[in-house]
């Protein structure tokens, strides 16, 4: 008799956007330092480990490749911790975790730095769990992006007791604890597929440029943030009602 096999996979497809001031001269070293600092390969692995261990799997293989003038790959190939299943229920070890950066455009002397993170789960673990090893305002560890889009897709079936069972797990991005400086939004599809956009708060992202430049204006972020929405998160329809904090 053929076991029940699981073959559900989740699947977060993360692309955060993070605009780096630059005013010529002098400054364009430190803009370098700056970025490398924020999205160099050792410190996206080092989150890649993290998030592996959070979804409850094993890493197999690590590779990773930097390019000139600027980018980064990687590339995790991992199994799902199959410990706590009994014979009865398998689940394929078809799982990885990937991450790219690039260096996306410049407005009013905004360097637009992207990293897109792919991460594919065969666990029982709810795979959003994974925001946490990523964002943070105060861990040098981790990205404190200006936006980031989130697309789910869940794939396959999940059996109960037999075939005629089947589960539907409901994750969704709102389960969990987001940093506090970042609105939600939500755009769903179908408990399979759906979509949301994390989105730095004015207030915050002013806190944030105003700490290394003084001089940052409420209306130069204001034109920060329409850019990064209209041009990578239009489908969402953000309104400046967001924005009532600071009235």
């Amino acid at each position: 008799m053929l076991k029940q096999i699981s073959n559900v996979s989740s699947t977060l497809i993360i692309n955060s956007y993070e605009g780096f001031y630059a005013n010529g001269g002098a400054a364009d070293l430190v803009l370098k330092d700056n970025i490398f600092n924020e999205y160099n390969a050792e410190k996206l692995t080092h989150i890649s480990r993290c998030i592996s261990k959070t979804i409850k799997t094993e890493i197999l293989h690590e590779s990773s490749h930097s390019f000139e003038p600027f980018g980064d790959s990687s590339s995790l190939l991992l199994q799902a911790d199959l410990g706590v299943y009994n014979s009865a229920s398998l689940h394929l070890k078809e799982s990885h975790i990937t991450f790219h950066t690039y260096i996306e455009d410049i407005l009013d002397n905004f360097l637009i730095i992207r990293l897109e993170l792919h991460i594919s789960s065969c666990s029982e673990a709810n795979v959003f769990e994974s925001l946490k090893d990523i964002i943070s305002a105060d861990n040098d560890m981790k990205i404190f992006p200006n936006l980031l889009t989130i697309d789910y897709l869940r794939r396959g079936a999940k059996y109960g007791e037999n075939s005629n069972t089947i589960i539907n797990d409901n994750y969704n991005v709102l389960d969990i604890n987001i940093d506090s400086n970042y609105d939600i939004f939500s755009n769903d599809t179908s408990n399979k597929t759906k979509s949301s956009l994390l989105l730095l708060s004015q207030e915050a992202m002013l806190n944030k440029y105003q700490s290394k430049n003084n001089f940052m204006s409420i209306d130069k972020i204001s034109d920060l943030r329409n850019f990064l929405l209209k041009s990578y998160a239009e489908e969402f329809l953000v309104t400046d009602e967001v924005d009532a904090r600071l009235i």
